[in-house]
């Protein structure tokens, strides 16, 4: 745990605050029907649990220890909440998230930073039930061959920054190569790219 997460994590909520006005309805519209079981994947500080239905269980996986102090926080007084401090890929979490027994993952902002985001989309496959769903709110690769260009020389010193945030991600890409099919799907503008959707197993993942 590095100075610079503490740091990214004082300040984050206020740096995020007028974007977020911006995806508030989508947020909103994509979380607020959730059923049982889910996992919130990189739940960073809890901006989400605003949107989650009282009465649906809660996995909040987030690997930075600061990030997850500040959810904890948000999370007060609500019991449906289990806190792990955990990269998503960590092996360890296959002990609390048995094969099949979820009913829904959630990665709002979150593929960009994950180091191998292929096996994290692997792992969601593994523990969703065969009728569970992936929802995303992700910003993902310019569209525009000028940005496109801006975004990957702007890329290795926005990481630093960004705690692991890539610019350039085709995140809608490897969702669908990873065997996940869209019941439905966005792609818009805020200031970023942004592509948005709920995903079912395909056929031969179920």
């Amino acid at each position: 745990m590095s100075f610079y997460q503490h740091i990214f994590a004082k300040f984050y909520d206020g740096f995020m605050h007028g974007f977020e006005r911006k995806l508030y309805k989508k947020r909103k519209y994509l979380l607020s029907k959730l059923e049982g079981h889910v996992i919130g994947v990189g739940e960073g500080t809890g901006i989400n649990f605003q949107f989650y239905p009282e009465d649906i269980h809660i996995h909040a996986v987030e690997p930075s220890k600061p990030m997850l102090e500040k959810a904890r926080i948000k999370a007060v007084g609500n019991s449906n909440i289990t806190f792990y401090n955990k990269d998503i890929n960590d092996v360890a979490l296959n002990e609390h998230f048995k094969e099949k027994s979820i009913d829904a993952v959630i990665c709002t902002l979150v593929l960009c930073t994950i180091p191998d985001p292929i096996k994290a989309l692997q792992n969601f496959k593994k523990w969703l039930k065969p009728n569970g769903k992936l929802i995303i709110l992700e910003h993902i690769h310019a569209s525009k061959p000028a940005n496109k260009k801006l975004q990957n020389f702007i890329n290795p010193v926005w990481k630093v920054f960004g705690e692991g945030c890539h610019l350039n991600r085709n995140t809608d890409l490897l969702i669908k190569e990873a065997g996940f099919t869209p019941i439905l799907e966005e792609y818009f503008m805020r200031t970023l790219r942004f592509y948005s959707g709920v995903f079912k197993l395909g056929e031969n993942h179920r």
